[in-house]
């Protein structure tokens, strides 16, 4: 056997040449490989959160079916248990529904939400025998749904790629949040006969100005870009 490089003879067994230090190779002979320090990636894995999630599902289960069974072991109807299921109903579709499901588009699932919400206040209404959903809790509802969804498409499929176009949305989202606060406080004396005490314009002047500033950052691109150098917005 003699070296790669220099063509000394080398003796049987030898590592590297002792000439010119060539490492010494041999085609007939296969190097046994190191063990890999972990297995082999097998290649895009997805991770079920089924398990984990039928578990929460049993935890709002349990004190929902408790509630009702003592309720009615003690009243022989629904009375407060039907707060106490509503409200982890109410719970479990905001907080646990949504990952079910691997792509989670909030444009989706805001209105769903929402939707559980004006219900779980309808049967407040009803169970305490009041009149006050439609002329105070329907609008509102509808209020927060509409700037919300609004908000939430907007941000999502009209930013794109010039990402200061969120300042308009957020703005706007802003001063229309205000217009509700108003729009809140007429709809209390409509509907509980309170008196309007204007308290909805402090926190509409402050909104309306958050939300100028806003539109007026995403106008004045110095001014907007003055500030992401030094706040990163």
């Amino acid at each position: 056997m003699y070296c790669v490089k220099c063509g000394v003879s080398l003796q049987k067994g030898i590592q590297a040449c002792p000439l010119c230090g060539t490492r010494v190779f041999h085609p007939d002979i296969l190097e046994d490989a190191d063990p890999a320090p972990y297995p082999p990636y097998a290649g895009d894995e997805t991770v079920s959160h089924s398990g984990a999630l039928f578990i929460v599902s049993v935890l709002f289960a349990i004190p929902l079916v408790l509630c009702l069974l003592i309720d009615l072991q003690l009243h022989r109807s629904v009375t407060w248990s039907g707060y106490v299921a509503g409200g982890l109903l109410l719970g479990y579709l905001v907080l646990c529904l949504p990952l079910w499901f691997q792509r989670r588009n909030p444009v989706a699932f805001f209105p769903i939400d929402m939707a559980g919400v004006a219900l779980f206040l309808l049967y407040l209404c009803l169970k305490t025998g009041e009149r006050w959903f439609l002329p105070f809790a329907l609008p509102v509802s509808g209020g927060v749904l509409l700037i919300g969804e609004t908000v939430l498409v907007l941000l999502r499929y009209a930013v794109g790629s010039a990402r200061h176009r969120w300042l308009y949305i957020v703005g706007g989202a802003l001063i229309a949040t205000g217009a509700l606060c108003v729009l809140i406080e007429f709809l209390l004396k409509v509907a509980f006969g309170a008196g309007m005490r204007w308290w909805s314009l402090y926190p509409l002047v402050a909104l309306v100005l958050l939300g100028i500033m806003l539109v007026v950052i995403g106008v004045c691109r110095p001014l907007r870009e003055s500030l992401h150098k030094r706040f990163f917005i």
